[in-house]
């Protein structure tokens, strides 16, 4: 060991006449090298970023608006989200040197351009998108579309419904009850008016006043939750929802995205407060058609989206999905009774045949049920009063057979189907939205938002995903040809073509 040779370092002593620059510390393909070219490519003003305006104003200059985009491009790509890690980043890290020419914002300078620009990140987002789409590294006609739940930054107790305001008012009561019981067996008790028995009156008082106190907040709650149309009520973060998924309860929000199938980028992105994704496919399947212009546009999604109203949107707009029809699991199915299922409808009679063969014909006038028209079918009393599968098929009240229709069934009818052959196209499905939210969400760590308020955390989602198809654009096409296009972008004055 002690005639063996190793390497020796400079000396951080020595002195040099001549330093290298900065600039000679970053390679030519070093992905800050690609953020910096693209940045300069966005019109700022455009994008309506604070501070990006011209003119002189009173006090310190402020940072340029590109400086701290160029900054968050980078942590969120390298999985540093905190303000105060860039911070420290900013004066350490050589690449951000590079990348912010030296400068050194402050922790609170970075944190509230992330808060006060959610649209304008919304808008590069956007518009990076539409960079995809001019290199053609979408295939345009097939998305799959794929929700998650990403926690807010509040906690399950700060959200209150009515069950749990019920609930906590029931145990408020309750005490307040036995503290008032106590202080009466006090006084029956109590034949002389001692200072110990002043003192633990005065005390069960004081209780029963700041628990009165602690119920009066409660009931404002609950008056401002009765106004609330989704009858939940946050205190922390306003807009963040309790959100239930197989058994699972999350304080957050419900983030959407649509993926190509080519490179598994993100076409469309949103973040909403519903608890479920019935209501979401056709509004994300819109947006993507709004960037990729399909003539045969396909959407894929899973049972979770099922509705019908969503398919007979997208057969009017010509867009064809595959969403499986969920599976009815009931008591009903427990019990081995008949299902809906096995109940044949006959189009051209406009009538149900029950297993028996029986006939359940429609009758009276459509009604409105859940914003819907819907039509009624019953068989005959005498019918099923001697059927052999009547304890199968009714319950122990009733003396017929009684089935809904929703007036566009015909339109489930098909797509049931048209289902039955897409087996291979739902396990292409998972393969192409489960590795965005699983490259965020476990990768990089973005599994909550740091953001509060619902237009806030989309800008931060929105930044979330660009960063995310940013790191595929060059993972594709490399450095050095990225930014080749984006100097052939800026000399042609394509810059922050953003699309509506």
């Amino acid at each position: 060991m002690a005639n063996r040779n190793y390497k020796v370092g400079q000396n951080r002593s020595q002195s040099s006449l001549l330093p290298p620059s900065v600039d000679e510390y970053v390679s030519e393909n070093n992905p800050v090298r690609a953020i910096d070219a693209y940045v300069v490519t966005l019109d700022l003003v455009n994008l309506e970023i604070q501070k990006s305006h011209s003119g002189l104003t009173a006090g310190q200059p402020a940072y340029h608006p590109s400086l701290l985009i160029k900054l968050y491009l980078y942590g969120y790509m390298n999985g540093i989200r905190s303000s105060r890690k860039l911070e420290r980043e900013a004066a350490r890290n050589l690449e951000v040197i590079w990348l912010v020419d030296s400068l050194r914002p402050s922790y609170k300078t970075i944190a509230n351009f992330r808060k006060d620009n959610g649209v304008a990140l919304k808008a590069i987002n956007k518009d990076f998108i539409l960079l995809c789409k001019q290199l053609n590294l979408f295939a345009g006609d097939e998305v799959a579309v794929d929700g998650s739940f990403f926690k807010a930054d509040a906690c399950k107790d700060s959200i209150y419904t009515a069950k749990k305001l019920e609930q906590q008012l029931a145990e408020l009561d309750k005490k307040i009850e036995a503290y008032q019981q106590q202080l009466a067996e006090q006084d029956a008790t109590d034949d002389k008016a001692g200072l110990g028995s002043l003192v633990d009156e005065q005390s069960l008082a004081d209780k029963i006043a700041r628990i009165k106190a602690k119920q009066a907040e409660k009931k404002a709650l609950q008056n401002q939750l009765n106004a609330s149309p989704d009858r939940q009520i946050s205190t922390v973060d306003p807009d963040a929802r309790l959100l239930t998924k197989r058994g699972q309860t999350t304080a957050g929000y419900n983030v959407q995205i649509a993926v190509d199938s080519q490179h598994k980028l993100l076409v469309a992105v949103e973040v909403t407060q519903d608890g479920n994704d019935t209501q979401q496919l056709m509004p994300m399947l819109e947006k993507a058609q709004a960037v990729l212009q399909s003539e045969h546009l396909t959407g894929l999604a899973d049972s979770g989206y099922y509705s019908g109203e969503q398919i007979k949107q997208a057969r009017e707009q010509g867009i064809e999905i595959y969403v499986p029809i969920p599976q009815r699991r009931g008591p009903t199915v427990e019990e081995g009774r008949l299902t809906r299922d096995q109940f044949i409808y006959d189009a051209e009679n406009d009538c149900y045949h029950c297993p028996q063969g029986e006939r359940l014909a429609r009758y009276g006038k459509p009604r409105e049920q859940s914003n819907r028209n819907v039509w009624n079918y019953k068989s005959k009393r005498s019918a099923c009063n001697h059927c052999s599968l009547r304890s199968q098929c009714l319950g122990g009240k009733a003396f017929y057979k009684k089935l809904e229709r929703w007036e566009h069934e015909a339109i489930v009818d098909q797509h049931r189907e048209h289902m039955k052959a897409a087996r291979g196209i739902m396990k292409k499905r998972g393969s192409l939205v489960e590795h965005p939210f699983g490259t965020l969400k476990h990768r990089a760590g973005m599994h909550h938002f740091l953001m509060r308020g619902l237009e806030k955390c989309r800008g931060e989602f929105s930044l979330m995903a660009l960063c995310y198809n940013f790191t595929r654009v060059l993972n594709i096409l490399g450095v050095a040809a990225f930014r080749d296009y984006c100097a052939q972008r800026l000399g042609n004055g394509e810059t922050n073509q953003v699309f509506a």
